[in-house]
């Protein structure tokens, strides 16, 4: 399972991209840990590229509302970048749409 996401910080922004088809319970616990590094208070905002994410959990979206609530800023932006239509469909049921940028 290894680089399956990478995530780095750059001005203030942390870009993460998930490279894998499920964000699940079995991705979920490793990025969070990943994660736990990389929001620092210097993450003003995060995008995620979800493009290879076909399949999300519960777990996945307690993982995309971990980084929501982590950055400093509650008004802060949190981009989902290249979203598939079956995980769009999940977070518009959610209403998570409404927290999230999606683009």
């Amino acid at each position: 399972m290894a680089n399956e996401f990478q995530s780095k910080v750059h001005d203030g922004a942390l870009h993460i991209t998930l490279g894998l088809p499920r964000l699940d319970a079995s991705a979920s616990a490793s990025l969070k840990k990943q994660l736990a590094f990389d929001l620092d208070p210097s993450v003003m905002r995060a995008e995620v590229d979800m493009r290879d994410i076909q399949f999300i959990d519960s777990s996945g979206i307690g993982v995309l509302l971990s980084i929501y609530r982590k950055l400093p800023d509650a008004g802060a932006d949190v981009t989902l970048l290249n979203v598939q239509p079956g995980v769009l469909a999940v977070l518009e049921l959610l209403r998570l749409h409404r927290i999230f940028k999606v683009e």
